[in-house]
């Protein structure tokens, strides 16, 4: 049986300006901190014309906290149709429905201050689903042994095994596109087909085996289609990338 914690009232706005999005975008990080989605529009600019502007919004709440809602204009031209928190729950990936990824960091360790100097594109192209790479570290929890750590590899690796840090993403048309970010901040980006024959996605999902292997499922949306498995293989360096379903 569940029963409601707490309830917290949005400060009142014009029904004129909310516009909420569709399909709501929500993420919860392991810190805690729960990010969420809205649309406002605003049907007079700066300049004082009276254009239809919509701008697509990034929440930020601590559950501890939940009376402070920290507000990101998020710059993103369409939708955001995934969020997406890392391992350590201080940085968060936003992604739309023109197929752009920002990543977004903490100001300072700062939960009310966020920025963003990272991000990919597979422009015109939504993303279906997003995902951190895996960085090795799994814990399962058992009532009577708590906390316990599985055997669990990076999905890839530095020198000396340190995991290397960024993302992947699937798209509507198919798509596969890996972003890593380099220790000397470089982010390298690439792309791969799911198939030889480019398909429609209307559902993706993205999973790591205990032995760093990266696989998606997806699917048209038909309940005639079958659901297909993937796996992907990338180089540290983007020299080579592999899909075999």
């Amino acid at each position: 049986m569940m029963e409601v914690a707490y309830f917290c009232e949005w400060e009142k706005r014009p029904k004129s300006n909310h516009c909420p999005s569709i399909p709501l975008a929500c993420a919860w990080s392991c810190r805690n901190l729960v990010a969420f989605t809205t649309d406002l529009k605003n049907e007079e600019d700066e300049k004082g014309t009276h254009d239809l502007i919509i701008s697509h919004m990034v929440h930020i709440i601590d559950t501890e906290h939940p009376w402070d809602v920290y507000s990101i204009y998020s710059g993103h031209a369409e939708v955001i149709t995934c969020l997406e928190w890392d391992q350590s729950g201080s940085r968060l990936l936003s992604a739309d429905g023109d197929g752009q990824i920002k990543c977004w960091a903490m100001t300072d360790h700062l939960v009310n201050s966020w920025e963003t100097s990272l991000g990919s594109a597979v422009d015109g192209d939504p993303i279906v689903a997003l995902s951190w790479l895996h960085n090795g570290v799994k814990l399962a929890l058992h009532v009577e042994m708590k906390f316990s750590r599985v055997k669990f590899s990076p999905s890839l690796t530095l020198l000396g095994g340190k995991p290397m840090e960024g993302w992947l993403a699937v798209t509507v048309s198919g798509l596969v596109t890996v972003s890593l970010l380099k220790p000397n901040g470089q982010l390298l980006t690439a792309s791969e087909s799911l198939c030889r024959l480019r398909v429609r996605v209307a559902l993706a999902d993205i999973a790591f085996t205990g032995g760093g292997n990266i696989v998606v499922a997806a699917t048209d949306g038909s309940s005639s289609s079958p659901v297909q498995f993937y796996k992907v293989l990338a180089s540290n360096d983007i020299e080579f990338f592999i899909i075999t379903g």
